[in-house]
């Protein structure tokens, strides 16, 4: 009877060691820990919002929106690199269909890709740029399209907002 509850014991601490040593390891843009910024689109129709969690390294960048099982309307993720060149992305564990606006040092849009849909086979296809940016920002599918978003449209970035 002893020997089970010690055994039971170190199997509760044992468990309890590992679960908290795995959720050290994530890393905290993993848990929605990236700072998030307002973002101000402005059309030829007027102006959006959005609400972006902002991905400015490799790491954040690599990971993106994969694996989200939804994104709110009005939110997005803005990929921040630290210089202007041509850029590609693609939807590789991306579970949710997105829109991608192309922008430029200059807080220009310079090309717009909509509809990317989830990739399901090996070899996702990659959705190019076009032309040199420096930003990229990702919203819900159908996004562009609703507010009406062209390339020459412009980005005005706001403050930070990690609340």
């Amino acid at each position: 009877m002893k020997k089970i509850s010690l055994i039971a014991l170190l199997a509760g601490v044992t468990l309890t060691l590992s679960a908290c040593s795995v959720s050290n390891l994530v890393p905290d843009f993993l848990k929605g820990g990236l700072p998030k910024e307002e973002l101000t689109i402005k059309t030829q129709s007027g102006s959006v919002v959005v609400k972006a969690e902002v991905a400015d390294d490799d790491e954040e960048r690599s990971q993106g929106l994969m694996n989200r099982e939804k994104l709110e309307s009005g939110n997005g993720m803005l990929f921040v690199f630290e210089d202007e060149a041509p850029r590609a992305f693609w939807m590789k564990n991306t579970l949710i269909p997105l829109d991608i606006l192309y922008i430029s040092s200059k807080n220009e849009v310079v090309s717009i890709v909509e509809n990317m849909e989830p990739c399901t086979v090996p070899q996702c296809p990659s959705y190019l740029s076009g032309r040199p940016a420096m930003f990229a920002l990702e919203l819900p599918a159908g996004f562009v399209q609703q507010y009406g978003i062209e390339v020459g449209d412009t980005i005005q970035r706001g403050g930070n907002d990690d609340a």
